[in-house]
């Protein structure tokens, strides 16, 4: 039997036996909605404005995940910090290899910076190699830490007119750390 979810406002009234699970926290949403399925049980999705907003599953379910979620917290967070710190290691390898003359406190802010978690920053994405991620993460260092590239958008100058003013000084930037690859 297919997995049975629908759509529903948040002013529909909130189906008996039901709670609801606000959006945002992964493990829980997966696991109820896994559950919720295994039990043959609706999930209801819950939008406002079409935004989603959490789901509607059984309480005891809701209950049993929450347990859940509060017994294996610890063993989570060891476990994202094991991952995070392997990135950062991983990171720190390819930009020793990539940049053999950068700074020590360049190379420190860069990885701080860069591949912090939930910062949306380049180093954190899934969607290119580890190589490229890394000199990235140089460039934009080099462009907001040692050019004047920040400034020149606060004048009104366009980012493209910008980056087209400090390309000059970023290539050197680039050649006197030991740039192993041209800038992107």
């Amino acid at each position: 039997m297919a997995p049975q979810e629908y759509t529903v406002s948040v002013n529909t009234p909130m189906p008996k036996g039901y709670a609801f699970l606000k959006k945002g926290i992964k493990y829980k949403t997966l696991h109820c909605r896994r559950l919720t399925h295994e039990a043959g049980k609706p999930v209801y999705v819950v939008e406002n404005n079409k935004k989603l907003i959490g789901i509607r599953i059984p309480k005891s379910i809701y209950f049993h995940v929450q347990s859940l979620a509060n017994e294996t917290l610890p063993a989570r967070r060891l476990a994202t910090e094991q991952r995070d710190a392997a990135l950062v290691r991983t990171a720190a390898a390819e930009l020793d290899s990539q940049f053999p003359n950068i700074p020590k406190e360049d190379r420190k802010k860069i990885l701080n910076h860069g591949f912090r978690k939930n910062s949306g920053r380049v180093g954190r994405t899934n969607q290119m190699p580890m190589s490229r991620k890394v000199l990235y993460a140089v460039v934009a260092h080099i462009r907001h830490k040692h050019t004047n590239y920040d400034q020149m958008l606060n004048d009104g100058t366009t980012r493209e007119d910008a980056r087209k003013k400090i390309h000059k000084k970023l290539q050197s930037i680039l050649r006197e750390w030991g740039a192993t690859q041209r800038k992107p």
